[in-house]
C-alpha cells in the first residue's frame, strides 16, 4: 500500500451539552457550501460542513472519489421515520425515508461540490474512520482512483437520555458531534503530508508484528476504543501524541488524529484503537 498524500483537512466538533443545545448549523452550510441547502437534516449539514472546509474554497478534481462513514450513520432521520412507521401508524414523509440511506450525504456532497467519481458508505462501529480510509489508500493505491476524499460524521439526536442508551454510555457521559475530512490525492506537489497506511488486523499479535516490522521513529496515539497505550508501549512507541483530551463521546473521535496531528507541525504517528472482538485498528501519518 503506497501512502497517500494530504491537500487539505477540515473538521467540526461541537460538545452537546442539554437538549435544547443543538448548534444551528445552517450559516455554517452556507459559508462552506456557498450557498444555502434546504430539506436536509444535521447528519448531511455535517457532511457538507466538514467537506467544504477541507476542500477550503478550492475546486477538487471532478474525478474526486468520496468515502464517506459514520459509526451510527443518519440516526436523526432513521428515528423519525421509525416513529413515523411504528409509533404514528403513517407512511414516512419520502424524503426522509430516502434519506435513511446515509449514502444520501454523498449525493450532497457531490453535487454542491462538482464530483463525479465513485461514492461510497460505510458504517462501522469501532473503526469507521479508520476502514474507510483503508479503502481509499487501497483504491488510491491500486490507480482506481487519482483524488479521494475521505470523512465521517456523528451526530446527537436529542433527547440525551435517550441518546446516551443507544450509544451504551454511562448517564451524564459527555456526548458530542463531529465531522472530520481529508483530501488525498496521489500526487505529492503542494501536499501537507501524507497518510503512510491505514490496515485493520485480526488480533493483537498481528497488528503488534506490523507496527514493530516497519521500524518507525514514531509518536504513539491511543483511540477511544481497546487499551491502545499498553499496545504502543509493546510496541516501543511511545503514547505522547494526545488528541483525544477534553473530547466529549462521539463514536468516529480518530477522524480527528491526523488533522490534529498536522496542526502539530512535524514528525509520524502511529495511531491504534481496538475492538470488543480483539482486532485491531492502525493509521500511519507523517509531516
Amino acid at each position: 500500500m503506497r501512502e497517500a498524500f494530504i491537500h487539505g483537512c477540515g473538521d467540526y466538533y461541537a460538545a452537546v451539552e442539554t437538549d435544547d443545545a443543538l448548534a444551528d448549523l445552517k450559516p455554517l452550510v452556507k459559508e462552506a457550501t456557498g450557498q444555502p441547502v434546504r430539506r436536509v437534516g444535521r447528519f448531511i449539514q455535517l457532511a457538507l460542513i466538514g467537506a467544504g472546509r477541507c476542500l477550503a474554497g478550492r475546486t477538487a478534481p471532478h474525478d474526486t472519489a468520496v468515502y464517506f462513514t459514520s459509526g451510527r450513520g443518519d440516526m436523526e432521520v432513521t428515528v423519525e421515520v421509525m416513529e413515523s412507521l411504528f409509533r404514528d401508524g403513517e407512511a414516512p414523509k419520502p424524503l426522509h425515508f430516502i434519506n435513511t440511506v446515509s449514502n444520501a450525504a454523498c449525493f450532497y456532497i457531490s453535487k454542491h461540490f462538482g464530483l463525479h467519481g465513485r461514492s461510497t458508505f460505510l458504517c462501522n462501529r469501532y473503526f469507521s474512520f479508520e476502514t474507510a480510509l483503508q479503502l481509499a489508500l487501497f483504491d488510491l493505491a491500486s490507480g482506481a482512483v487519482k483524488h479521494a476524499l475521505v470523512g465521517s460524521v456523528d451526530i446527537v439526536t436529542p433527547p440525551l437520555e435517550i441518546q446516551r442508551r443507544r450509544l451504551h454510555l454511562a448517564p451524564d457521559t459527555p456526548v458530542a458531534e463531529a465531522c472530520h475530512w481529508l483530501l488525498l490525492s496521489t500526487d505529492p506537489a503542494g501536499s501537507r503530508g501524507a497518510v503512510t497506511a491505514a490496515t485493520v488486523f485480526g488480533d493483537r499479535a498481528a497488528a503488534l508484528d506490523w507496527v514493530r516490522g516497519r521500524g518507525l521513529d514514531s509518536t504513539g496515539s491511543a483511540g477511544q476504543f481497546g487499551d491502545g497505550e499498553a499496545f504502543l508501549r509493546d510496541a516501543g512507541i511511545p503514547a505522547a501524541f494526545d488528541y483525544r483530551s477534553g473530547r466529549a463521546h462521539y463514536d468516529s473521535q480518530s477522524g480527528a488524529a491526523i488533522s490534529a496531528f498536522l496542526e502539530r507541525g512535524a514528525g509520524a504517528l502511529v495511531h491504534v484503537n481496538a475492538d470488543p472482538d480483539g482486532r485491531f485498528a492502525v493509521m500511519c501519518a507523517r509531516v
